[in-house]
């Protein structure tokens, strides 16, 4: 398996696994498709040096996923920080330690970056989810808050 920053020709895979999200909100749709408006948004994606779609690639397949953004700020001496979203996995590839590797990856990127801090959002509702991401040390240390516009 190989982690590596995404291509323009990866997006029709990242699509198809960002599905697997189900994220039905009433902004979401459970059809992430090919459409003009993500093409446009992956051309800003690719286009923001700040930001790094990662894929993990096994036998020229596209099993795994996620977005690192890397957030300039001024305290903590101005040291930036991360977030991680959107971190999917293929469900045929699960436990196999796909995730892990793209979120070490995303960490050693951002620690790179100088990030002080790496943040990502869970839904209450993954408790599995919250598992693997207390076993690569992460803390449940504050609740989060969304508004929906």
């Amino acid at each position: 398996m190989m982690i590596r920053a995404a291509i323009r020709s990866d997006l029709g895979a990242i699509l198809r696994l960002l599905r697997e999200l189900g994220d039905t909100t009433h902004t979401q749709s459970a059809h992430v498709r090919m459409s003009s408006a993500a093409v446009r948004a992956w051309t800003r994606m690719e286009g923001d040096p700040d930001r790094t779609v990662l894929v993990a690639e096994q036998r020229g397949q596209i099993i795994g996923t996620l977005d690192l953004v890397v957030v300039a700020n001024l305290t903590h001496d101005a040291q930036p920080w991360g977030i991680v979203d959107n971190l999917v996995v293929d469900p045929d590839a699960r436990g196999a330690g796909v995730g892990r590797a793209l979120m070490e990856d995303a960490l050693d990127r951002a620690t790179r970056a100088g990030c002080y801090k790496v943040e990502l959002l869970s839904h209450e509702s993954r408790g599995g989810a919250h598992a693997f991401y207390h076993s690569l040390g992460f803390d449940n240390s504050a609740e989060g808050f969304r508004r929906y516009l």
